[in-house]
């Protein structure tokens, strides 16, 4: 006579408090429960209806895509099993690594993190070892670059894209020129190699992703080379020249 099968463990719950043992609010359950659902059947229109992105985050294109992926889907569920983390830039940070769902206290989603990574973690750059080689606003064609001593920064920038985006992630100008793209950074300095910026929030993914690093030189007083190769963008303050700053 063979022996019955063990039953199959259930499957944990999503959590109902956060990292402190807080309760979380009903809205927040709501959205944690409407995301589980959304990611076992497959389909992410729940999610769409949810979803209010945060500045800097990404298109619901970039986002959909992201879910269709099983390895996220995976991990994303993971995520909503683990107390949620209350955060300053959001309520509550759900996560699992460098997965997660950021939702504000009334139950908006206001990010889908795949791979994302926070500043100075996983990312094999070292914490910085002093202040920024250079601060300040400079400019070049289309496009500025805004960084403070500690070695904050954000770059805004045209796309050149007409409304609606022909491109995924793109963001477009509804109004004529104008500096849509937005990438957050922070400026590292190596100890002693070369500097670095990292994409700490971006609302133009196919170009600048979450996690990027892009090295940081001043060949010359005033100027500053941002990325390599043909992802060069040159900035120049006030005063300084290089062909590479345009008008």
């Amino acid at each position: 006579m063979s022996s019955a099968a063990a039953p199959a463990s259930p499957e944990p719950a999503i959590a109902t408090t956060d990292t402190t043992g807080a309760p979380l609010p009903a809205a927040v359950l709501a959205t944690a429960r409407v995301l589980d659902d959304a990611l076992s059947s497959g389909d992410p229109t729940p999610v769409r209806d949810r979803y209010t992105p945060a500045p800097g985050a990404a298109s619901w294109t970039v986002v959909a895509d992201r879910l269709s992926d099983p390895a996220n889907q995976a991990k994303l569920a993971s995520a909503l099993r683990n107390p949620p983390e209350p955060r300053p830039e959001i309520a509550y940070l759900f996560s699992d690594g460098d997965h997660g769902f950021g939702l504000a206290a009334d139950g908006r989603l206001a990010f889908v993190g795949v791979g994302q990574r926070a500043p100075g973690t996983s990312t094999g750059v070292p914490e910085p070892t002093g202040q920024p080689f250079w601060a300040g606003l400079s400019y070049g064609h289309g496009r500025s670059l805004d960084v403070d001593p500690s070695g904050t920064g954000l770059m805004t920038f045209r796309t050149y894209e007409t409304c609606p985006s022909q491109r995924p992630g793109v963001p477009c100008e509804p109004d004529g020129p104008q500096q849509v793209g937005r990438v957050d950074l922070r400026i590292y300095d190596v100890g002693g190699g070369p500097w670095v910026a990292e994409v700490v929030a971006s609302n133009d993914e196919p170009e600048f992703p979450v996690g990027d690093l892009l090295p940081v030189e001043e060949p010359a007083p005033g100027v500053v080379l941002l990325g390599s190769g043909d992802r060069t963008l040159v900035f120049c303050t006030d005063g300084a020249t290089h062909d590479g700053c345009g008008a």
